[in-house]
């Protein structure tokens, strides 16, 4: 179950500060049923439904004494205070116009969603308290979120600090709060998760992970998990964030430990798997000024499997962690930037580099704006090292890479543009294979090209009203880019293939200087030819809205390797959106030679967002992959929704995925969610599970 709080406490008390702002002036109006004027204490006394109003507040009560002299209000009896829809309930308050202080005995105070009751409220603008407090977001409830505390200061608008405190839901509040000034908007938890379940891999299981407040803008806490066939998995975890001027950082932690006494079967490379198994994954992120920025992402497992096992929502959306440390100085001409990668996790195949330090050059103007001519480039050296996991060789090559290139676009008419391009780069290995008879070698490369495009529209005074169409406009934009560098293929026994061309089905890029396999460069001869495809129609709120969207395009390769054919397969990107409620999106690529689909994804979604939506979806790849996808909800009534996925392996003939379960809200507040899972033909997860998940409506 995941919980998480976002909340602004000062809310529990701007009712209060609201009054004493608006308080601070002489009252408007004073009336009651009976009043008299007692010329001793020089003060206004009005019983019976007894009215004083301070601009736009106003307090009534039983009985309302007003010392005009001293400047102090005092009301007793069923008092109520109201500013706009901020209203406060008391017994007595006691308010001095002079000090700018305020006394309330036995309060309820709320500015919706937050509400608060106490004792006692003292104090002023700079410091104000409330004894024996209650805060609940929203109504009390026994799924409520709540704080108790014998004392809570408020410090100005921005700390806050508890005596005794802690925090809960309902009448339950287990966890215990620091006493030092924190900011305001960590009193409540941001974080809190529980779960349970079973799996038959891990056995039953329970879930816990809380963060609490240790320091300004830090939370801290563990996150553990009892698996009843495997152990405890705890370790701490934790939130950081900071702003000052320009700076600003944010980071999380996340880990966990644990001595596996369960069937751990064997490793992505067939390794047995230790006992001793944990994980650490920690991210930064900070920017110094709007020039300068670090990131950093490590990601420490102890084996490839350790959040497939116990974390596979963690797992499956990142199945590779990355660890990278990369820093980046920005202005408008240039990019500079060191960036590391090293293979922690050493059972992955990785691409190292320690380090690449990279400066681009941004495309802009040369020095004479009239030349019309635009340069752009980027210069690098990189340390790269790439080792296979049980497997040789280990690949090592240091590289110093230049590039740079001139375009000056050209503009016969508005519809039509024309952009020649001219560029070279310069390789320097000084390590290459150990088969090579040299011990360095250069690569130099010339790029010669054209990109070109013209834009035509039509518009049709068509209406439909039953799919909202008021007229049609047609967009099309026929794009041809050429690119021709000779020899492209130069030098590849000599160099290390450490940047190569990772596995794609799409069009890779056109131009030399976007290209990141330039260890494997291959083809570089070739034209590529495309339509861009668009039918809108008005939109109300938006000025146009997209009722279809099709691309296409190929490549005609003069150079072919490894048995290309001449022409590239067809690619087609569709979408279709002829009502907000109906969404349809398909790509496809067919092969031009063998007159097959060679790939085709479709999706599907049509919804009603109130009460249902339903999402059908299709992946083919030739001779490889041919599954169906479908997601489904319900809304049974105002409390149950039910929920599904059904995901079907075709060429298997089996579901490796059918997920069940209901939905149900607590209180408006929170979404208790059962359900079933049922898996078949994966290696390590079990045939069946069943979890219990707990999630927030809206903080």
């Amino acid at each position: 179950m995941r919980v998480i709080f976002h909340l602004k406490l000062w809310v529990l008390f701007i009712a209060v500060l609201g009054w004493t702002h608006a308080a601070n002036v002489p009252p408007d109006a004073f009336s009651a049923e009976k009043t008299e004027f007692d010329l001793d204490a020089k003060e206004w006394i009005g019983w019976g439904h007894a009215s004083l109003s301070f601009r736009d507040a106003t307090m009534t009560a039983s009985e309302i004494r007003y010392r005009t002299a001293a400047g102090v209000a005092i009301a007793r009896g069923n008092v109520i205070m109201q500013q706009g829809s901020q209203r406060l309930l008391a017994d007595e308050i006691t308010y001095d116009l002079g000090k700018r202080s305020i006394d309330v005995r036995n309060l309820r105070v709320g500015s919706d969603p937050i509400y608060v009751s106490g004792t006692h409220l003292f104090g002023s603008r700079e410091e104000l308290t409330v004894e024996n407090a209650h805060a609940t977001y929203r109504e009390p409830g026994f799924w409520t979120p709540t704080i108790t505390a014998d004392r809570m200061t408020l410090y100005g608008q921005e700390t806050i600090a508890v005596q005794r405190g802690r925090v809960g839901i309902g009448r339950f509040q287990p966890i215990p709060l620091p006493s030092f000034p924190i900011p305001v908007d960590q009193i409540f938890l941001r974080y809190l998760t529980v779960g349970a379940g079973y799996r038959a891999s891990l056995g039953a299981f329970l879930e816990l992970g809380v963060h609490v407040p240790v320091l300004r803008g830090v939370e801290a806490g563990i996150d553990t998990g009892f698996y009843t066939q495997r152990g405890i998995l705890a370790g701490p975890s934790g939130e950081y964030t900071f702003s000052k001027g320009e700076h600003h950082v944010s980071g999380s932690l996340k880990s966990g430990f644990i001595h596996d006494n369960g069937d751990k079967l064997g490793d992505i490379i067939g390794i047995p798997i230790q006992e001793d198994r944990g994980f650490v994954h920690w991210s930064h992120r900070e920017s110094f000024n709007r020039h300068f920025s670090l990131n950093a992402d490590l990601n420490f497992w102890s084996d490839s499997d350790i959040l497939r096992d116990f974390l596979p929502e963690q797992y499956f959306p990142l199945q590779q962690p990355d660890n990278f440390v990369e820093a980046n100085y920005v202005n408008d001409a240039v990019v500079v930037g060191a960036f590391i990668r090293p293979n922690i996790n050493r059972y992955f195949r990785v691409q190292e580099r320690l380090p690449e330090i990279r400066a681009t050059l941004l495309p802009r103007l040369i020095s004479n704006p009239e030349l019309g001519i635009y340069q752009r480039g980027h210069a690098s050296f990189a340390r790269l090292t790439e080792d296979e996991p049980l497997l040789g060789p280990t690949l090592k090559s240091d590289r110093l890479d230049a590039y740079f290139a001139l375009t000056r676009p050209f503009a016969p008419r508005e519809w039509f543009v024309i952009r020649p391009i001219a560029g070279g780069e310069i390789t320097h290995y000084s390590r290459v294979n150990p088969s090579a008879d040299q011990g360095s070698y250069t690569r130099i490369l010339g790029e010669f090209g054209i990109d070109a495009e013209m834009r035509a529209s039509g518009t049709y005074a068509y209406k439909n009203k039953t799919w909202e169409v008021d007229g049609l406009r047609h967009l099309i934009t026929p794009r041809l880019g050429y690119r021709y560098i000779p020899g492209a293929d130069h030098g590849r026994s000599r160099i290390p293939p450490i940047d190569r061309r990772s596995f794609s089905t799409y069009l890779q890029p056109l131009g030399l200087g976007d290209r990141r396999n330039i260890d494997e460069l291959g083809s570089g001869h070739l034209l590529r030819m495309g339509v861009d495809n668009t039918l809108q129609t008005r939109d109300p709120q938006y000025g146009s809205r997209d009722l279809i969207r099709l691309n296409l395009a190929a490549d005609l390769r003069f150079d072919r390797e490894d048995n290309a054919s001449t022409l590239s397969d067809l690619h087609a990107d569709l979408v279709l959106s002829p009502a907000r409620w109906l969404n349809f999106s398909l790509y496809q690529r067919f092969s031009t030679q063998d007159q097959t689909i060679e790939e085709l994804n479709t999706s599907v979604m049509v919804a009603n967002s109130e009460w249902w939506s339903l999402r059908l979806g299709t992946h083919y790849l030739r001779h490889d992959i041919e599954e169906y996808v479908m997601d489904s909800r319900v809304r049974l009534n105002e409390v149950f929704e039910a929920f599904g996925r059904l995901h079907y392996d075709a060429p298997r003939s089996r579901f490796v995925q059918q997920t069940y379960g209901i939905r149900q809200t607590l209180d408006n507040l929170w979404v208790l969610q059962y359900g079933i899972n049922l898996y078949e033909g994966r290696r390590r997860e079990s045939s069946f599970g069943f979890v219990i998940e707990l999630e927030t409506v809206r903080f």
